[in-house]
């Protein structure tokens, strides 16, 4: 029967029409697919295939209606009885000769074949003396589907296959028709419209709504829209149904009588039972029904698309959310016991695909709470650093209060949960709790519970307390329990691997073990991407920013901070505080830029990232870039105060290296604002320094007048890899020379400067060494060089917004021949002594020209040199 809907009944067919169906007058003209119909009879086949409620029939209808002035169209509603061949050709040449296209006395028959005569021998008959009729005529053939006999089939498969001019079909049908479409659709001369094209839009739901009289707002209509997925007969049944009630609801008694009533007995009971799942494959089909041949059953349901559909062209098919709730609601009502079962099995069956959080939320539809914290064992943590953290939680908050103590693994569940609300305090008790109950355990599995155990522990409650060392001792007895272990009996442990190596690595970064830490993020950086754990590859990445950052290099560093961004970006995770490393790494190269503006915007986003209970070594950097910020400000009284109110908040299990020299360096910065040069003497006057802290003591003894100290110190950093110092030690160059009235030195020193500034866009040190006297060193050099391009070119202009730009150093000396036999080994990983051995010349001597290769290129470092040196051809 067709199935136009008007208030939840369907209109009957009624066998033979001259012009079609009858249609229901709150019809919707749909423009856009009559616009296809039109189009489509140009061609020889238009086939119209949707499931029931789609509209299929109200569409051919209403273009059959508008269009019967431009030219005769016959209309055919096929029944049961149709599957007779006399039965089916009668009532089709009596639907073409009461279309008005047939004159009088033409030789197109008047009933179907006799009992003798072949079908396709009948079809040549009506397809030659169609092509004499004098104007062409459109056959349109509804609910096609109604036909299954293959004898009838074959005789109209042969009038389609040669329609000639003058005939043009449209056939209407739920399922695919039992005709070989296959040569028209090749040779594009078959026109398709199924339910994606059926589906309404949003434009036609607004005017649909105002057609009942509902105008809902747009983010209704835009709900309505989505639950329904444009299904024509569910958004009409929700307009019609009293406010409160659910689209699901208005729909459900129009499924289980048009689709689910109408299947065997046993293909109910299939649909039924494996509605538990959100999407469906054969395997899980299979395990749900206790069945075999489930593949075949799902795609037969497709092909007659009865609201099953494949999930893009894998294994994986859905049903429409209005009939899975429909479904989901008939076997609650009518076996309740049923569904708690169904649940458990579907848990097993993506326990066993290695699906955690599929299982975790069957396990938890079924109440099985036990199941739930088995699970946590296995996927849990990897879960955690996944993209799908949020669902876990949502999994894990089900979990009735009481029940949180009931096992250790329940209670790793309990400490997942206060570390998703940022309770990191009362984690440490519910560990300890689990490990007590572990004793009664059997060794094999304790084990396992027990690895989980101590990764959460090192990662939440050692790492997130600041006990760096701490952490580098438990990652390196886990990492070496990892190594004995094998992945069948420990689901996660690529993951965990992957987790650990990370923990370890920014453990390593904050005792100030920046070449080990370099390996192990990089190590983790990997392993995460393979293992799915993007959040561990972001704060790996995120890291790795910050590492490169210390190290001086803040154009590689912001590379570094954009991937992790980006990445964190493409599984909404940019407030996660995972990547909270790299806007602060991002904050901190902004100032040294000079965009304090900007870095100021970036602290605000890390606070949000960080959240209400921070981890403590970033808590206390963001405090550290928060003072630099007022330093720079000119508020050193008010950045001594927030460094004082940041230490006070580490805590005393904070250990910390890197955080506490950066402390100390920012505390340095304050003490010269205030005219404290002495205490910065004081305290860098023991202990071998960084690059930055060389320049911080340089800047104390200039203050104090002792040039030849600071010279010294100065020369150091200059000659080292970190660029920003190197920028701020030529800065202080030139301007202790000009102090000693060396305009030469001090113009020479001042051009090292920029040209060590360029590459990287740092700005902070010509803004905060005395900027004034920069100024005047600026304009004297202007009158010695050619300016390198108009005014406001170049670093100084960008720094000032009043000096031109000048010119940078000579063109680098080309390299020498030993320098060059040296360079070819830079891309090895040779250590210089081993190059000095291959070269049979001193370490000494090896890294002499190493200095100066990187001084000639413009290089800080090894990786840096080898990539300048391929783009300039040497290597």
């Amino acid at each position: 029967m067709g199935d136009s809907v008007v208030r939840g009944r369907a209109v009957p067919a009624l066998g033979a029409r001259p012009s079609g169906p009858r249609l229901p007058s709150t019809l919707l003209w749909r423009g856009r697919l009559a616009e296809r119909l039109d189009q489509g009879v140009r061609q020889p086949v238009t086939l119209i295939c949707a499931g029931p409620g789609w509209g299929k029939t109200a569409l051919a209808g209403s273009w059959a209606a508008a269009r019967a002035a431009s030219g005769p169209i016959a209309w055919l509603s096929c029944e049961p009885r149709h599957n007779h061949p006399y039965a089916l050709w009668s009532d089709l040449v009596l639907a073409l000769r009461t279309s008005g296209a047939v004159p009088p006395g033409h030789t197109l028959p008047e009933t179907g074949p006799l009992p003798s005569e072949d079908e396709a021998e009948y079809a040549g008959r009506v397809a030659a003396a169609v092509a004499t009729l004098p104007t062409p005529v459109v056959l349109v053939l509804d609910d096609l589907h109604q036909v299954t006999d293959e004898r009838t089939l074959t005789g109209l498969a042969a009038l389609v296959a040669r329609p000639g001019h003058r005939l043009r079909f449209v056939l209407i049908t739920r399922s695919e028709p039992g005709l070989p479409l296959h040569r028209e659709r090749a040779a594009g001369e078959l026109t398709e419209i199924r339910s994606a094209d059926l589906a309404f839009r949003a434009a036609e739901t607004a005017e649909l709504s105002a057609q009942f009289g509902r105008r809902l707002p747009a983010d209704r209509l835009a709900e309505l829209l989505r639950r329904t997925e444009g299904w024509p007969a569910g958004l009409r049944l929700a307009m019609e149904a009293p406010d409160g009630v659910s689209p699901a609801a208005a729909a459900e008694d129009y499924l289980l009588r048009e689709v689910l009533a109408a299947l065997p007995a046993h293909r109910q009971l299939f649909l039924l039972r494996t509605s538990v799942s959100d999407r469906i494959c054969a395997g899980l089909a299979d395990a749900l029904t206790g069945q075999q041949h489930s593949q075949q059953v799902l795609e037969e349901l497709a092909a007659a698309n009865l609201f099953v559909e494949r999930i893009g062209s894998g294994r994986w098919f859905r049903y429409h959310p209005l009939f899975r709730a429909a479904l989901r609601h008939r076997v609650t009502v009518s076996k309740p016991g049923e569904v708690p079962r169904l649940h458990l099995l579907a848990a097993q069956w993506h326990n066993g695909q290695g699906d955690g959080l599929t299982a975790l939320r069957h396990a938890s539809a079924a109440g099985d709470w036990g199941l739930v914290g088995r699970l946590v064992v296995d996927h849990g943590l990897t879960l955690v650093a996944s993209a799908d953290h949020a669902e876990l939680f949502e999994v894990l908050r089900r979990i009735p209060p009481g029940r949180l103590a009931d096992s250790p693994e329940l209670l790793l569940c309990s400490a997942l949960l206060r570390y998703a609300h940022g309770d990191l305090a009362a984690i440490p008790e519910q560990l300890a709790r689990a490990r007590s109950l572990l004793q009664t355990y059997a060794p094999g599995y304790r084990g396992r519970v027990e690895l989980a155990v101590a990764v959460l522990e090192s990662g939440t409650v050692t790492r997130r307390r600041g006990d760096m060392p701490g952490v580098i001792e438990s990652t390196t007895a886990l990492l070496a329990e990892l190594t004995r272990l094998d992945a069948e009996h420990v689901p996660s442990l690529l993951p965990y691997r992957a987790m650990v190596l990370n923990n370890k690595g920014s453990a390593l970064f904050w005792t100030g073990r920046l070449d080990h830490a370099d390996r192990y993020l990089w190590a983790a950086a990997s392993a995460a991407r393979v293992t799915g754990t993007p959040l561990v590859e972001i704060n790996a990445l995120s890291h790795l920013a910050l590492l490169v950052h210390r190290q001086g290099s803040p154009a590689e560093a912001a590379g570094h901070a954009v991937s992790a961004i980006d990445a964190a970006r493409r599984i909404d995770a940019l407030s996660h505080p995972a990547v909270a490393p790299a806007h602060l790494a991002q904050a901190f190269i902004e100032l040294d830029r000079g965009a304090d503006t900007d870095a100021e915007a970036t602290l605000r986003q890390v606070l949000r990232s960080l959240g209400e209970h921070p981890e403590t070594v970033m808590a206390g950097l963001a405090a550290v870039l928060r003072a630099r910020l007022l330093i720079d400000r000119g508020e050193p009284t008010a950045a001594r105060a927030v460094l004082a109110k940041a230490s006070a908040e580490a805590g005393p299990g904070q250990r910390a290296p890197l955080l506490d020299r950066s402390f100390d360096l920012a505390a340095a910065e304050i003490d010269l604002a205030l005219g404290e040069p002495a205490a910065v003497v004081k305290r860098y006057a023991a202990g071998p320094l960084a690059p930055a802290e060389q320049v911080c003591l340089a800047r104390g003894h200039l203050a104090l007048g002792d040039f030849h100290a600071a010279e010294q110190l100065l020369a150091l950093a200059r000659e080292g890899s970190d660029r920003v110092s190197v920028v701020a030690a030529w800065v202080l160059t030139a301007l202790a020379a000009d102090a000693h009235s060396r305009s030469g030195r001090a113009a020479d020193a001042l051009g090292h400067a920029l040209a060590a500034a360029e590459a990287d866009r740092i700005r902070r040190p010509f803004r905060r060494l005395d900027p004034e006297r920069v100024l005047v060193l600026a304009g004297r050099q202007q009158w010695l060089n050619e300016p390198r391009g108009p005014v406001g070119d170049g670093v100084l202009a960008e720094i000032t917004g009043e000096i031109p730009v000048l010119s940078g150093l000579p063109t680098a000396d080309p390299l020498s021949e030993r320098e060059v036999d040296v360079l070819q080994y830079l891309p090895t990983v040779l250590t210089a002594g081993e190059i000095a051995e291959s070269l049979g010349i001193s370490v000494n001597t090896v890294k002499a020209h190493m200095r100066s290769i990187y001084r000639k290129l413009g290089a800080g470092r090894r990786r840096e040199a080898v990539v300048q040196a391929r783009q300039a051809g040497l290597l």
